[in-house]
């Protein structure tokens, strides 16, 4: 068995989202260093983090670039 349900390397490598089986948590780092965490909300089928709803985990990963995008600028 995997260890992990999801590991996914974006942000051409520097972002990494990780989901423990069963689990409705994704765990993101930035570079090595904890980026925060979001919610898969399963009654209305959607992310949640920082307060903000993305309707699929594409969605959240590329709102998660940009927000490191903004903050090298």
């Amino acid at each position: 068995m995997k260890r992990h349900a999801m590991s996914k390397y974006f942000g051409n490598g520097a972002g990494h989202v990780l989901r423990q089986h069963n689990s409705a948590v994704l765990l993101f780092s930035w570079h090595g260093k904890p980026d925060g965490l979001a919610r898969y909300v399963e009654h209305v089928n959607c992310y949640a983090r920082k307060g903000m709803e993305y309707p699929s985990l594409a969605a959240l990963l590329r709102a998660i670039e940009a927000e490191h995008a903004q903050k090298k600028s």
